[in-house]
């Protein structure tokens, strides 16, 4: 059950994103035009996409009991740290809209090298790895018991391009961008709390280029995301926003003039 402030917040976003966003029919950027309609507008019908709803449906009907240890902000479902599995999917996880904006967004950029913060059970995983099997998909998660879910979907599914790191983000971030000479497309969907996501973001700026994509989940989820997002945006090398309302991306592309959109999804 969401706490009363988060209930506002999630009002008090999606009323500002009802009166600000727009469809195509109001877009004339020619890059945010064609983003709009190849990654948000574009409906994909893939097979896969049926093998992964399967997966999600089997979830929904899991009555496997996992230890989710709390790394990050609180539940708002749950209060103990045992918990069903068919409950964390029922509460966590991405629509299967997102999920298919994700793999349309992997065919858009086409990255070498993308990074997911806060694997769950690997639903939106298997949608950013399976869009492009040459691409490798560096996913971590701070559960163990919840990774291990993960990780024997990614076998049944024989992802070979998937590399999940169990443990704490906190010290798994740090060691994976050590490794990796950059991140071309990151999405972020772990603590949700003001001071680790701007420090997720200020990481992850050290590995971007100009045309890297980052995505954060729940931008209004809650005051202390909503400060989050209006303070990643107001970077200097940010240049270009969206806010989706389920999330935000921003882009580093370089342009004349600040641009930041709210678009119909």
């Amino acid at each position: 059950m969401l706490s009363l402030w988060q209930r506002r917040s999630l009002i008090v976003g999606h009323w500002h994103h009802w009166l600000n966003a727009v469809n195509q029919h109001s877009l004339h950027a020619p890059f945010i035009y064609q983003f709009y309609q190849q990654v948000i507008r574009t409906t994909q019908a893939q097979s896969s996409f049926e093998q992964i709803e399967q997966y999600r449906n089997n979830l929904l009907k899991s009555k496997e009991e996992v230890l989710a240890e709390s790394i990050g902000a609180a539940s708002t479902v749950s209060a103990s740290n045992v918990r069903l599995v068919k409950s964390i999917a029922r509460h966590t996880l991405s629509t299967p809209k997102f999920g298919c904006f994700l793999y349309n967004l992997m065919q858009f950029q086409k990255p070498q090298y993308v990074v997911e913060l806060g694997t769950s059970l690997g639903v939106t995983t298997l949608y950013l790895a399976l869009a492009d099997n040459r691409t490798t998909v560096y996913t971590l998660e701070g559960s163990t018991k919840i990774a291990n879910v993960a990780g024997q979907a990614f076998a049944d599914f024989n992802c070979q391009n998937i590399e999940l790191r169990e443990g704490n983000i906190d010290h798994t971030l740090p060691q994976l961008l050590e490794e990796i000479p950059q991140v071309d497309l990151a999405y972020v969907d772990a603590n949700h709390r003001l001071e680790p996501t701007l420090r997720y973001f200020s990481q992850l700026l050290d590995r971007t280029s100009e045309n890297s994509i980052l995505v954060f989940d729940d931008i209004h989820w809650s005051f202390e995301m909503r400060k989050a997002w209006k303070t990643i945006i107001q970077h200097p090398r940010v240049t270009l926003s969206i806010d989706l309302f389920d999330a935000g991306l921003v882009f580093f592309r370089p342009l004349t003039t600040r641009q930041h959109y709210f678009l119909m999804f």
